[in-house]
């Protein structure tokens, strides 16, 4: 099997339209586990469509502090003895001694008070992100033009419906990857990760989703530098005041010729 068609399968179905059944084949994603390990233990483990599993590990541990960039990685790769849905990641002894390697379960940050609200939530995140630099402007219709280029690409979408997609683009609005998952987060931490690969980290500046913009997507762009973050569904509440927070220009419902602007309206010329 292509490495394009490992994310999807055929199966047997019963079709019944226009009042009339049919068996016939249908075409659907494919969703496996993925267990991540950092300098041999468990770190992750997430739901993802097979494929690009490097450039998804790659992001998911630079969105999680793990490394800075890829110099920061001894070594990645699939565990071949045990299974194919297993990715060993092991860490450079330096990067250990800053800190940033963790090779732990994630843990959720402690709070004093009976409980934990948004604000604390928002307030914890942004403590530790570097508020984006207005730095690019970009004409609005130039980013209806990126979303079209954005479900152009969707390949496995447009054969199953079932897939999330995620594109990173240059301040000029070159496409520099595009990846598909059946989970939105990992569609992200693929496309970080294809930048991180390729050594492009510095000319990404631009972020489309085909999925909603909560604050966990926010929070991925913002650490990667992404001055803008554009989807074509909703935001969340915790998604835009995050943004807010941290000068990331937040867009929702860009469709066809329209969006909303929610957070930080100044990058985008209308």
């Amino acid at each position: 099997m292509s490495e394009e068609a490992k994310d999807r399968i055929e199966v047997p179905i019963v079709r019944w339209k226009n009042g009339e059944s049919v068996e016939e084949p249908d075409i659907v994603s494919v969703e496996e586990p993925l267990e991540i390990f950092v300098d041999g233990e468990p770190f992750y483990l997430t739901m993802r469509s097979p494929g690009d599993d490097i450039p998804l590990v790659a992001g998911l541990c630079f969105g999680e502090g793990i490394i800075e960039s890829m110099d920061d990685l001894a070594s990645v790769g699939h565990c071949e003895e045990t299974s194919a849905n297993r990715v060993n990641v092991f860490v450079r002894p330096e990067r250990k001694k800053e800190g940033g390697a963790a090779a732990r379960p994630k843990r959720m940050p402690t709070y004093s008070s009976c409980g934990i609200c948004g604000k604390d939530l928002i307030e914890d995140i942004a403590g530790v992100l570097t508020k984006i630099k207005h730095e690019i402007t970009i004409p609005f219709s130039r980013l209806i033009e990126l979303r079209e280029e954005l479900g152009a690409n969707q390949y496995s979408y447009n054969k199953t419906g079932g897939t999330h997609a995620a594109a990173v683009f240059s301040r000029e609005g070159r496409m520099l990857a595009i990846s598909e998952d059946v989970g939105r987060h990992n569609a992200l931490d693929k496309s970080i990760g294809k930048v991180l690969l390729a050594g492009a980290r510095k000319e990404a500046s631009i972020a489309l989703l085909s999925s909603r913009l909560s604050y966990e997507m926010v929070q991925k762009a913002a650490r990667f530098g992404i001055e803008i973050l554009a989807g074509v569904s909703a935001p969340t509440s915790l998604g835009v005041e995050l943004a807010r927070s941290i000068n990331l220009t937040l867009i929702g419902f860009l469709r066809s010729s329209r969006g909303n602007i929610y957070t930080c309206p100044e990058r985008v010329l209308l």
